[in-house]
């Protein structure tokens, strides 16, 4: 079976290495994101696949700027590809998916559950406890073709969505060889998605980060894992942007205001007033630093008690 393969961030890498190492299928080409600048000296440095790929002599490598390129579909043509397979990367016109027999998607939800570019975080960010990885096949509507398999696994209680990402990444790689084999010997046929079950994921925007210490505070704490590593939730501190990294509900109860200060210590931390209950502040990242602990970031400010956290304007 030849594949052409469609991802640029590193959630599809395990995938591609899996297909790639399982001597039964062939890739003919892979499509991924332009190179982008990197690092403090911008310099221009290929895609997670991009580089891996190359690495391993793997291609040829595509990197259209654009999906609606007017040469990629003849380029993609001439490969003669029995299927595509789109792991985190862009949403394919029609003129691109239809050239093979079949183009198959993994999605990092248990489809119809949420659909769109952020499934990860979102779950996370709804005090969802179980999530899991979705084949399906393409087709007009974004994520909502024919169910090929499904893998569900448990969201660990303190567990971020770069943690997630990671796990279900490498779930994900599974469940795409099983797929693959399943479409190739004709044992696996797409069933229809109860549209009635379906939730969005739509992509995280700058609201989506400033914390509210007003709302419940397991939700606060769920925002904060849901939005971890990147983009970050984040407040402000002394008319500085502080990121957020890992909250702990200590379910402790506070009538102090949202966002107050309760606790600053050296070496037990920073606590702080939130939905009616204290949240122990685990890490953070202060404007033009590095992340910190909670002592750390104590220490370093030398933060006391009746100071507040306030909204910040993104």
């Amino acid at each position: 079976m030849k594949i052409v393969f469609f991802g640029t961030g590193a959630f599809g890498l395990p995938t591609l290495q899996r297909i790639c190492g399982s001597g039964d299928f062939s890739v003919s080409a892979i499509v991924t994101g332009p190179d982008q600048p990197q690092g403090r000296g911008r310099k221009l440095s290929p895609s997670a696949i991009a580089a891996w790929a190359e690495s391993e002599s793997i291609g040829p490598i595509l990197k259209p700027v654009s999906v609606r390129d007017p040469d990629l579909p003849d380029r993609l043509r001439s490969l003669n590809a029995d299927l595509f397979l789109v792991v985190a990367y862009r949403i394919l016109p029609e003129a691109i998916y239809t050239i093979p027999p079949v183009a198959i998607n993994l999605h990092a939800s248990l489809l119809p559950r949420y659909r769109g570019a952020a499934p990860i975080q979102r779950a996370i960010m709804a005090g969802e406890t179980r999530t899991g990885v979705t084949t399906f096949v393409l087709q007009k509507t974004v994520d909502t073709g024919g169910i090929l398999l499904q893998r569900e696994l448990a969201i660990a209680p303190e567990e971020n969505a770069g943690e997630l990402s990671r796990r279900l990444a490498l779930i994900g790689a599974e469940v795409v060889v099983e797929t693959l084999r399943g479409v190739r010997d004709g044992t696996l046929k797409p069933q229809a998605q109860d549209a009635s079950l379906a939730s969005p994921a739509p992509k995280i925007l700058p609201a989506d980060r400033v914390i509210d210490f007003a709302v419940p505070a397991d939700a606060i704490v769920d925002r904060v894992r849901g939005l971890a590593p990147k983009p970050a939730a984040v407040t402000m501190f002394r008319e500085k942007l502080i990121k957020i990294l890992a909250l702990r509900n200590t379910n402790q109860a506070s009538d102090a205001s949202p966002g107050t200060i309760v606790a600053a210590d050296a070496r037990a931390g920073l606590k702080i007033s939130a939905g009616g209950n204290i949240l122990d502040v685990v890490r953070v990242q202060p404007e033009g630093r590095s992340e910190q602990t909670g002592p750390e970031f104590v220490r370093g400010q030398r933060i006391k008690p009746g100071e507040r956290f306030e909204r910040a304007a993104l």
